[in-house]
């Protein structure tokens, strides 16, 4: 089992996902081109592009379901606030993947492109978060 955490504003605000997908996919694309060479067609390779994720799940709403992950809210509505909150502060969170031995697969700073919920009929929030990476500009 692996769990995913978001922090913001270098941990003064940590929210542990109560409910992990069953499936996570990451996308790493990287900006090859191809082009035309005089003997023929040829590969440039690229810098690698910004990674991205999407997940979906829910977010428990005052409910003590047995899979919650530990360390999570069971008010699901302080999630909703938690994105809603930075996103409008303009302020890159940090998404952490962890797997059951507390070895991190993904530490990244990243942007919210796209929050979508709704509530369902037990009352919980279903939701889609599409997540990219942000990367700080350093001088």
């Amino acid at each position: 089992m692996v769990d995913i955490i978001f922090s913001a504003n270098n941990n003064a605000e940590v929210m542990v996902l109560p409910i992990v997908p069953p499936d996570i996919q990451i996308s790493e694309p990287q900006d090859n081109e191809d082009f035309d060479g005089i003997n023929g067609k040829l590969k440039l390779i690229g810098n690698m592009g910004l990674r991205t994720m999407t997940i979906e799940s829910f977010f428990p709403v005052g409910k003590d379901y047995s899979f919650i992950r530990p360390g999570s809210i069971k008010d699901g509505w302080q999630y909703v606030e938690f994105f809603r909150r930075w996103r409008a502060a303009k302020v890159p969170i940090r998404v952490i993947i962890t797997t059951k031995d507390s070895a991190k697969r993904l530490n990244m700073a990243c942007v919210v492109n796209d929050f979508s919920w709704a509530v369902d009929k037990v009352g919980d929030i279903k939701y889609t978060l599409e997540i990219e990476e942000y990367k700080f500009v350093t001088g």
